[in-house]
């Protein structure tokens, strides 16, 4: 014979309760800085400034060892300085001005070799206008032929 059976009462589960799933926002903002550091340690800044000026190239191109000031002059003739276009009639007094804060400053001219002569030679004459007395041609040196 066997033995009473016992009945057991069923388990009480709890319920579930089913809200708006939820997306922690923890991990994305950590994922986020490390891209943004990934980014500031590998971006390169040019010196240039994002001007492109194709130079003339010679053989006996040296570094200037002074202070400059730096005119470029774009092959749509263009002159830029520090970055911003200026007018040809700014040459003069912008030349004035930084050999006040610094007398023996050189100008250096970046030009493109598509720009026309005609530039070059208006920025010449307004920087020696300004007080310029040492004004160089920026080139981008070749090897020599032997």
């Amino acid at each position: 014979m066997a033995g009473p059976q016992q009945h057991q009462a069923p388990i009480a589960l709890p319920e579930l309760q089913a809200g708006q799933p939820e997306i922690t926002m923890a991990p994305l903002i950590d994922v986020v800085f490390l891209l943004l550091i990934f980014f500031m340690v590998t971006t390169v800044f040019p010196d240039d400034r994002g001007l492109v000026i194709d130079k003339p190239e010679t053989r006996q191109a040296e570094a200037l060892q002074r202070e400059s000031m730096i005119l470029s002059i774009r092959a749509d003739d263009q002159i830029v300085y520090d970055g911003h276009p200026i007018a040809a009639t700014d040459v003069e007094r912008l030349v004035r001005e930084q050999l006040q804060r610094a007398p023996g400053t050189a100008v250096q001219l970046r030009v493109d070799r598509a720009a026309s002569t005609q530039a070059l030679l208006s920025v010449i004459d307004a920087s020696q206008l300004g007080g310029a007395r040492q004004i160089g041609i920026a080139t981008d040196a070749t090897n020599p032929v032997r």
